[in-house]
């Protein structure tokens, strides 16, 4: 077993030099993180598990292709949207635009400044879960994910811009717009 201060990093550098358990260690790290995402991503629980279970298969595959100028989290999530995107657009079950929308960062209402942006105390005192699966299900794929993946895994906007293959001011300015719309919906 691995101890907490193993990073990521050195648990895909083990795994690809063959040490036992190291690989296990990074799908018993992620699982949960993935799986709610691809929940979040699906709405299906059967989805959710077999998105989950593909993306595990997609590191396993391609763990030595692994490029450590980018974090193992930012890594895997990226695999785990892409694989979620596919999965849905085979089973032609989403709008591509809920995903795929244009970068819109040069309007004009993204270059307001939002000055009073939701506080995080107003996301923390929305404890009851199905309460919030529902609000946030009112949003757009694209705002959702960069809640979820800005708040429950605490990835940078940077990291989610990688991860979703968008410019940062594009990620902010969805954030933004995310915490306006929970404002009205929550109002």
């Amino acid at each position: 077993m691995y101890h907490m201060n193993t990073t990521d990093e050195e648990l895909v550098q083990n795994t690809i030099l063959g040490i036992k358990g190291s690989f296990d260690e990074l799908v018993h790290r992620y699982t949960t993180l993935i799986y709610n995402f691809a929940y979040r991503l699906t709405g299906d629980i059967s989805y959710a598990e077999d998105i989950t279970q593909e993306t595990f298969i997609k590191v396993w595959k391609n763990i030595h292709k692994y490029n450590s100028g980018y974090t193992f989290k930012t890594w895997i999530f990226t695999i785990a949207r892409n694989t979620a995107t596919d999965f849905l657009r085979k089973r032609k079950l989403i709008l591509f635009s809920n995903l795929d929308t244009p970068d819109d960062n040069t309007s004009f209402e993204s270059n307001i400044e939002d000055k009073e942006a939701l506080p995080e105390e107003s996301l923390i005192k929305l404890e009851d879960a199905e309460y919030l699966n529902k609000v946030l299900e009112q949003l757009p794929k694209n705002y959702q994910s960069v809640l979820v993946l800005h708040y429950q895994n605490d990835l940078t906007f940077e990291e989610i811009g990688k991860i979703m293959d968008k410019p940062p001011n594009t990620v902010k300015s969805w954030h933004r717009r995310s915490l306006m719309k929970l404002r009205e919906i929550l109002e």
